[in-house]
Parts: C-alpha cells; structure tokens; sequence
C-alpha cells in the first residue's frame, strides 16, 4: 500500500538533501505525507478500529547537525487539526524559515504583519514533558511523553493493584531520511472505572487508546512538479 514510485524516491533523496543544507545553518524543511490513520480505542469488551485515509504537513527545523523541532498538523476526514509543535530547548537564536513562512504561514507565527487588517492568529507552545528528538544520517526520531494525574492502583495487563500514573500520553515519530516513509503512533494509556456486574463499586482498569499514521512523505517543492 505505501510503495514508493520513481518520483518518490527522488522526494526522499531530497528529504535528506535538504537535511544536510540544514546542517550547516538554522533552516528549515517542509513535507507533505500522504497516507492512513488507524484508529483503535480499547475497553473491557475489546477494541474498535477505523482507518481513514490523510494527509499530513511535517516542518522540520535543523540546527547545527541536529533537528531541533518538529511540528506537525493533520488532516483528517476534510478537517485540518491544530499544529502540534516539538520544540528541543534552548536554542541559541531562532532559524530562519526562508520560504516556510509563505508555503505554511500558520507553521511560523514569527511576529505581527503589518497593517491594523492584519489577522490575529494564535500563539504556537511547544508541548511540555519529556522530549528527544534524534538525528541520524538514516532517520529522524521524536519522542514524547507526558504524565498527568495522581499515582493510582489499577490492574494492569491482568495485574490488579499495580502502580500507574493516572494517564500517560505518548508520541512517537520516525522518519526515515533516504525513503520517505513515515510512522507516527499517539497512544494514550488511561485508568477507567470499570463496574462488574454484581459489584459494590467500579475497579480501575488500565486500557490504552492509539492511534497510528503511516505515510510517505515529499518536500513540497517536489510533490508541486
């Protein structure tokens, strides 16, 4: 399903290409993914999968030999999502965007355009928790985690009272530099009430809700000839 044509592989050749531009300068490189979102959402009964067809815009931001930010906007089902931004502190000095600006201007939100008609458009924040970005000559790779609630006892792969921060929301993302091909998992680990028939009170129960996209990704100067 995600085979690459001629004309793919030569966007991903430009994929790192651009990359290494980017190494020797603050610059950025923008993407455009074409590919599949599959939803699954878990219960006690089981677990309910969609899949959709989507695309997604990638804006890569390089520093020195690294990429220090991601930022990431889908579209599903018609529907354009808000940008999700990755951000690696402290960088020394902001990096130039050159032509990102006008092919995205939602991505970079930079200061105010000139004129009282101008639109007010909201502030981008980097996502906080626990952040890597990793940069290799093969892949690029993002992960992130965020821990929110108290510590509660709930059963656990069929483990009852064990241990686990209330939700767990976790990101991860490999790009690969020479093909193109993209897979991104959101998961998101939650403790639920579950009430058995005949019980006094719900149990907590640890399930896990995920989303995946796999796709191929091209600059999008390439997918524009």
């Amino acid at each position: 399903m995600f085979g690459f044509s001629s004309r793919a592989a030569l966007g991903a050749a430009v994929i790192s290409c651009a990359l290494a531009v980017a190494d020797a300068g603050a610059a950025s490189v923008a993407l455009v993914c074409d590919g599949e979102f599959r939803m699954q959402r878990a219960s006690i009964e089981g677990t309910t999968e969609m899949n959709a067809a989507g695309t997604m815009h990638v804006a890569l931001v390089a520093q020195a030999d690294s990429v220090v930010e991601i930022r990431l906007q889908t579209f599903e089902d018609g529907k354009r999502t808000p940008v999700q931004s990755f951000v690696l502190p402290p960088m020394a000095e902001r990096p130039e965007t050159g032509d990102m600006a006008l092919l995205f201007p939602e991505l970079f939100i930079d200061a105010p355009a000139a004129g009282d008609d101008a639109p007010v458009l909201p502030e981008i924040v980097a996502t906080p928790g626990v952040l890597t970005i990793d940069t290799s000559d093969r892949e690029v790779v993002l992960r992130h985690v965020v821990e929110s609630g108290p510590i509660i006892k709930a059963r656990v792969k069929g483990r009852p009272l064990v241990p686990t921060r209330e939700k767990i929301e976790t990101i991860e993302m490999r790009l690969d530099r020479s093909s193109g091909d993209m897979n991104l998992v959101w998961g998101e680990d939650s403790v639920r009430d579950h009430r058995r028939p005949g019980a006094i009170r719900a149990s907590k129960v640890l399930l896990r809700d995920e989303k995946s996209y796999r796709a191929v990704c091209l600059p999008v100067r390439q997918r524009a000839f």
